[in-house]
């Protein structure tokens, strides 16, 4: 079956917002990453997941990279989907300094339909029926989820990096 699907960048226009860290230890903001995810959106460990991780030991200083996921399910139609990408470099020696770029990005998703025929995204009174729905009622609350479980969180995860890799805000 067919379903409806609206979905909005968190931080739109801009995709992602983006950390540049140069100094001691890079890689503790991968160590702290699925505490931060998981305790900023109060989500359980299998909300959780990394898509890849690599790590290169051929050479000093050893280059990571990191794709992890949370998923938060708002409602029933409603989830946010958050990307962290982290690509760095991290010497043997920890009193060397390294890199690390994050990059902080996210989708609100939601779905209507799909599950039968009578909520099959073709069938014209079903769709005209969501259209009533989403425009008068459910509106407001996409706007609320964006602002508070989009934009704010990932701000609140974007200063929860910056005072672990003690970066002033603002650069």
């Amino acid at each position: 079956m067919v379903s409806i699907v609206m979905e909005d960048d968190c931080l739109a226009p801009e995709t992602y917002i983006v950390i540049k860290y140069n100094g001691r230890n890079p890689f503790a903001a991968y160590c702290n990453l699925k505490k931060f995810l998981r305790e900023i959106w109060e989500v359980e460990a299998k909300d959780y997941w990394e898509r890849e991780f690599r790590w290169d030991n051929s050479e000093d200083p050893h280059g990571f990279f990191v794709k992890a996921y949370v998923v938060k399910g708002l409602d029933r139609f409603t989830k946010v989907i958050i990307e962290v990408v982290m690509q760095g470099v991290q010497p043997s020696d920890q009193t060397k300094p390294g890199s690390v770029e994050i990059k902080i990005g996210g989708v609100l998703r939601t779905e209507f339909g799909g599950g039968n025929v009578l909520e099959d995204a073709r069938n014209p009174f079903f769709r005209a029926i969501t259209w009533f729905y989403v425009r008068y009622f459910y509106w407001k609350q996409r706007r609320f989820y964006l602002r508070e479980w989009c934009y704010n969180r990932i701000q609140r995860l974007k200063r929860a990096f910056q005072e672990l890799l003690n970066i002033t805000p603002g650069t």
